[in-house]
Order: structure tokens, then sequence, then C-alpha cells
């Protein structure tokens, strides 16, 4: 049944923005999924829900995990950073985060920009909880105050719960019962914190401890999980809780937590406010003085203060838009540069839903990059640079690095190559630092070359290494889409789809080459460039479509003569993107992405589903339709279709696209969606399963990178060049006018756009009130904010 067929729930029943669209707010606990926030400065990272569930990591989840988490914890929302709440004179409790005991009323989150707050209240008690982490140190805060509504004074027991996991991941998840042997967890008088340690494993130090510390009077404390739970117990009725004091042990070799208990007394009418401090260190001194400096309310209460004002110089202070579309609005200005954010720091590292590794791939840091591009041009440079040194001195880059463990030797998937002229392409045409050509870069395995140099080595080694007989890119483990993994294990397999990404890296060169006036490179990768157009359309044109790619056995994937997997979507985007089919070819393929690829939710990956494994394809054929790779619609997928639409003019298509897309879309049904209306997920289960349109895997994908892109520079059209600011917009049908606010290269351009009604011609362009001949703004970089005028005749 279709969508407009149905009665929808709205979002709105769980949560609405805020008026300024900085914050969601969350005013029921009962989500369909954990509704979820990053807090984090890109070394500590919170992952926290609607009621406080999650857990913390630093740099690097796989190595240096502080609380507790399990893979399926997403449906249950446990464990979490808990306050629990005691009436000594009645023995009731709760949990002031609704969760884990689940008895508290007038409840409400809101999720902010760095911070996420809790409100509830229970017997006349209302509490408030701010988390957050602060940029300049590694740590998360909690503000606690109690409100004591009673007629009457409050005598209360707090009891400020985590449980431990400490160091590695993998050990935990594995034997558990051995990893926990090693646990050292502690009360220490001197730091006045719960301490946690970890013997070496494997002979390998951990050189951190955690810690956990509350500016309030000790009352107890505990470090053993099960004295704390109790026999047989669990999170929402802790046998310590019930007895209202805590047990004062140590613990060696057992399951921990970390809990600091505190009697709290509150007149009638008056309120309590306290700060409990979780964090990591390499040092007691250092420790120590974070400790101390966290246990003045006034500190916190400025620091925090700074925490959200860093947040949203990032966020607010940068590109703005105004349509006639509110939620796309609120998306570009201010939740997907958040989500950009949380992206750059954490690439496809843990979250809710994903396994527990970290680390930085490298064609991820690369699309990240790319969209942080616009918006922190300091931080994006710093990644061209480390993208640059993670690469052979053959031009293939490796597989990605951990800020802990260094970097990744193993086999890289095949597509990196093309993600290095990508991003840096980007860069400077952002910026017009062309300096940065020549900076000496060292490669993993050899001698220093410039940075130009480097970028073109990736482009040649996919044309002149990793190809086939034929000419076309090897697959090798996998290209973009990771589940083909056995398509070209055997080192015959091709990707067709590969080919195109090279066409559109070899544009990018063909493009920086004229500009700096290298006519060799320039005319290197023109002969390259019509070389794979000519192969792609050779072999891989299937009569109305374009193959994704032919395995070791030499059989086509994405063609007629499949029975599954037949009609590939990125094969047909990407083929638009890199400018290989002819007028007749590209009216046929746009037929098969509108009629037989588009759903109500946005496009498939691809059309039909595989239903029986394949072992020449992978793992691909083993998941479940609709899911993942096989046949979702894939954001990322969707977006890559979008920007191919805009790039030919479909403004409509492209628009009706990214609204479906949109986590926000008020016309999505949130109870089938489930997961946050505000941030992107990375695929919606698609047709040929039974949860068609459930959200998965939220906040960290590549999709609201090519999103921001898509609206920002190809919707709106207002796109860098490497001489100016180039103005072309491409609207849909439906806006008359629109404004966008954009920084560029030292100054700021106020752009109106607006839409003759009924006339077709030339755009016209005014800037302070002058007219301009050229759609190109030559950059002013005068620090002055600019009024341009856009009239599309």
């Amino acid at each position: 049944m279709a969508a407009k067929n149905r009665q929808i729930n709205s979002y709105e029943r769980y949560g609405i923005f805020s008026a300024d669209n900085t914050e969601f707010i969350i005013n029921r606990p009962d989500t369909p999924r954990p509704w979820v926030n990053y807090l984090t400065n890109g070394r500590f990272c919170s992952i926290i829900s609607q009621t406080a569930g999650g857990y913390h990591f630093y740099k690097d989840p796989t190595y240096n995990r502080l609380t507790r988490w399990r893979p399926e914890n997403y449906i249950a929302d446990l464990p979490g950073r808990y306050v629990y709440v005691r009436d000594n004179k009645t023995g009731e409790f709760w949990s002031a985060t609704f969760s884990p005991v689940r008895k508290s009323s007038g409840f409400k989150c809101v999720h902010g920009l760095g911070y996420t707050s809790v409100y509830s209240e229970k017997s006349s008690i209302a509490s408030e909880i701010t988390f957050f982490v602060p940029p300049d140190e590694e740590l998360e805060a909690w503000m606690v105050t109690l409100s004591n509504k009673r007629g009457k004074d409050a005598d209360l027991t707090v009891f400020n719960f985590v449980e431990w996991h400490i160091g590695l991941w993998e050990p935990e998840l594995a034997v558990r019962n051995i990893a926990v042997l090693i646990n050292d967890v502690k009360y220490d008088n001197d730091l006045k914190a719960v301490v946690a340690r970890k013997f070496p494993w494997g002979n390998k130090k951990w050189p951190y401890f955690c810690y956990m510390s509350a500016n309030t009077k000790l009352d107890s404390y505990e470090t053993d999980y099960e004295k704390f739970i109790g026999r047989y117990g669990d999170y929402s009725s802790p046998e310590e809780v019930k007895k209202g004091k805590c047990s004062n042990t140590d613990v060696r070799g057992l399951n921990s937590v970390g809990v600091i208990s505190s009697r709290i007394k509150i007149k009638a009418g008056r309120e309590k406010t306290y700060v409990v401090a979780l964090g990591i260190s390499e040092s007691r001194s250092e420790a120590r003085k974070i400790i101390k400096t966290y246990s003045d309310n006034n500190f916190v209460k400025q620091k925090l203060s700074e925490t959200k004002q860093y947040w949203r110089k990032n966020i607010c202070d940068n590109i703005v838009i105004e349509t006639p579309d509110k939620e796309l609005n609120r998306g570009v200005n201010i939740w997907m540069k958040y989500q950009i954010y949380i992206n750059n720091y954490w690439g496809r590292s843990a979250t809710y839903y994903h396994e527990g590794y970290g680390g930085f791939g490298y064609r991820n840091t690369a699309q990240d990059a790319w969209a942080m591009v616009p918006l922190n041009e300091k931080y994006a440079r710093e990644r061209i640079i480390k993208l640059a040194e993670h690469q052979w001195k053959t031009g293939q880059p490796m597989s990605g690095w951990s800020s802990e463990k260094g970097p990744d030797t193993g086999r890289p998937p095949s597509d990196f190559p093309i993600w290095l002229p990508f991003v840096l392409i980007a860069y400077l045409k952002e910026t017009g630092d062309f300096k940065i050509l020549d900076e000496e870069i060292k490669f993993f395995d050899g001698p220093k070359a410039s940075l130009y140099e480097h970028a073109k080595r990736a482009t040649r080694f996919l044309m002149d290494v990793a190809k086939s007989k034929r000419g076309l890119p090897l697959m090798g483990t996998q290209d973009w889409n990771d589940a083909f993994d056995r398509t070209g294990i055997g080192g015959k397999g091709e990707s067709v789809w590969l080919g195109m990404g090279l066409c559109v890296a070899l544009l990018n060169m063909i493009e920086l080459a004229d500009f700096i006036k290298d006519e060799k490179t320039k005319r290197e990768c023109l002969s390259r460039y019509g070389k794979m157009k000519k192969i792609i359309n050779k072999y891989a044109w299937d009569g109305k479509w374009y193959i994704y790619a032919f395995n070791d056995y030499g059989k086509p994937i994405g063609s007629r003569k499949n029975g599954e997997g037949k009609i590939q979507l990125n094969a047909q985007t990407w083929a638009i993107l890199a400018g290989l089919p002819d007028r007749k070819q590209l009216k046929k393929i746009l037929k098969v992405i509108d009629n037989d690829l588009d759903t109500e939710y946005g496009p498939a990956l691809f059309t039909p589903p595989y239903t029986k494994y394949d072992p020449t394809i992978g793992r691909i054929t083993a998941f479940a339709p609709g899911t993942k790779e096989n046949a979702a619609i894939f954001c990322h997928g969707g977006a890559f279709k979008s920007v191919s639409d805009l790039a030919i003019g479909r403004s409509d298509e492209a628009y009706d696209t990214i609204k479906k897309l949109l986590p926000q879309n008020p016309g999505r049904d949130i109870e089938i969606y489930k997961t946050e209306p505000y941030c992107f997920s990375e695929y919606l289960v698609g047709p040929g399963n039974s949860r068609f349109g459930e959200g998965a895997f939220t906040w960290l994908t590549g999709s609201v990178d090519w999103v921001f892109k898509a609206v920002t520079e190809w919707m709106l059209g207002i796109r860098p060049e490497f001489d100016g600011l180039r103005i072309a917009p491409c609207l849909p049908r439906e806006w008359k006018k629109c404004r966008i606010i954009r920084p560029f290269r030292g100054a700021v351009y106020d752009i109106e756009i607006f839409r003759l009604a009924g006339k077709t011609g030339k755009i016209k362009i005014e800037i302070d009130g002058k007219n301009q001949l050229s759609n190109v703004i030559i950059p002013r970089g005068d620090a002055k904010r600019h009024r341009v005028k856009v009239t599309l005749g």
C-alpha cells in the first residue's frame, strides 16, 4: 500500500525540534528504537540514548573502552550511565534518567549540539541531568540537579552508576569470563574517585585508567557488579539501591561497576546540584587536576557553556539555506553539518548498531573530509595530508589507520585510489590553496613526492596496475560495495563501477591540469579517460542499462542475463557522473532508474534482491533480501542518484529522492522507520522484505556527506571552482525563491535566488547592486558580506 493511502504516524508523536532547530526534544521514553546523540571532541566519545543508555570510548573503541556495551543492546537500550535516587524514609527508589527502573514520570530528553539533557520526576522530586563532553578534556561530565517539590524536606540517597568495560573490546565480547580476571577496580582515597585499570592482556600493557568522581560527600561506593546488582538481579532493581548503601568493596578479577553513593538532604522548595566526572587518563597528576576542577559547579557550568558555543560556532556560523522546505532547511543548516562532524571524528567506528571496531577507512575518510571542506577547511587539509601519507608508492592507498594501532597494511578495497583526487580537488576549489600541491609527502613505503604526484599515481594505479586483460579495473576484495567480497577474490573479477569512478577522477584531474597549465598531465588523463569510456561502453553496456561488474568467471553482475541483482543503481548514476552514456543510452538508463529502482522510500540499490547464496559473488547474496547491500534503499546510493540527476538538470527527480531520504521527512511513518528523525541512517530496508521502510544503522554514514553537497552545491548550485564561486542553480519547479549564505575565501556571500514565472532564458546576477556578466564570482577576500541577487529567466 502506498504511503499516501495510509495514516502516517509522524515523528512528532515522540518529539519535536526546538524553535531554533538546534535541539531535538523527545517527550516520551519509548521511542521505536533508541534515539541517540554523540557527545565528543574527536578524542573522547560518549554515545547516549534518550534514557542515558550507551557507552564511552577514547580514541579507538577497539582498544579503549570505558563502559560496557554489547552489539544486541540497541534493542533493550541497556546498560548506560545512570543516577538511582532512593527516598530514605519510604525506601522507594527510581532512576533519574527514567531507565533502567522505569518508574518516573514527566520525562523529557533534549538532544543538542554536544550535549544531552534528561528530565524526569518521581514522588515530587524533579531531576535534570545534562551530559556533555568538553572540547579540551577527556571526560564526560554530568550536571545533576534534584529539586524538592514536596511541602517537606527530602532525605535522599543517590547512586551514580556505570558498568566498566575497561580497554580492549574483542576479548570482553569473546571470552569475558577470562578478560574480567585482569580487572583491577577500587576506590582511590587520594583521587576521591573510583579508578578502573586493566592488567596486561597478551603481554601488552594498557596505558590508561578510567575514573569516576562526584563532588558530593561520599557515603559509600561499589566496584563489585554482583554485590551491587544482587543475586539474579538486574539494572532495574539493584540490591544495594534497595538496601540504601553500598558495600565499599574493591575488586580484582571480577565484573565491575563504578558506583558512588551520597546522602543528599534537600529542604522543601529547594534544589541541589552536583557533578559527576567520568574520564580516562594516563597519569594520576592529570586525573587529580581534572577531578579537582570538575568539583566546582560554577566551573562546570562554564565548561557546558563553552561546549555549546564550540558546537554552535562550528555548525550554525557557516553555510545557511532558506528554501520553501523547512525540513530540508533544518537538515542542511544544523543536523547534516553536525552529522558530518561526527563522521569526520569517528569514521565508520562503533555505533549503537555496528561492531566495536574503530579506525579510519580510506574511502570513508576521504568522503567525510570532502563534505567537511566548506565547513572546516583546516581540518580537511589535515585529512588530505593524512590520506597521502597512507599510500603506497605504486599509487595504491592503504586500507586505513587507527589512532592507537597505526596503519592498516591489509589488502584494501579496489576503489580507494579514486578518492584522493576527489577530495583534493574539492579542497583546491574551496580554498584556492594551490601551494598544497607542492607539499612533499612521504609514501608509506617509499620516498617523498608532491601531493600532486600522489594524486596522479592514484589514477595511474587503476589504469596500469590493477586492471584486467580487457582494461577494466580489477574488483579485488571489493569495490565501493563491500559486500561483493567474492566477486573478484580470484584476481580476475572486474568492477565496471570502479571504471566509472576512475573516469570521474580523471575528469577532475583533467580540469586541474588544465587550470594549472600542466599540458602533459592533461593529455595523459584525457587519453586515459577516452580509453576507459570506450572499454566500458564496449563491454558493459547491456542494451538498456550498464552492467555493474564481472566475476572471476566472466559472468556479469547487474545484467539482463541475471535472475537476481539484475539492475544496479550505482552503475547507472556513476555512468552519468562520468559522462559515459550518449543521448539514447541516457534515456534508457533514466527509465530504469525511475521505473524499476525507485520506491516510496527512495531508490533501491538494485533489483531484484538476491534470495540464494552465490559464492562467486559474495556475502551480499547471504544477507536477507532488502537488508544492507542486498537491495536495500541505501541512502548513499540515493544521494549519488540525486547528484547525478542535478548534473543533467533533473531537479524535480533529485528533490523527490532527497525528500524521501530525509530522516525528518514528514511523510515517513515513524512506526515503520523507527530510527532517529534528525540523522541519516545507512539504509532503509528495501522491497522484498516485510520490514520495508525500516531505518538501520544511523549516524556514521557517508549518505549525509553527499546529500549535503547535493543540496548546497548542485540544487542551489553555489559551487566552488578553481577561479571562484559558480552560480548555477537547478531548483525544483515548485520553488519560486530561495537563499543561501555562503562563506567563501575570506568573504561571505548572501545569495538570493528568484525564478521568474513563465520565463526561460539566461541567468542574471547582481553583486552589491551591480550586474555581473559571468556566473562565476571572483573571490573578494575582503572579510565583508556581499549581497548577491540571482534571477532565473
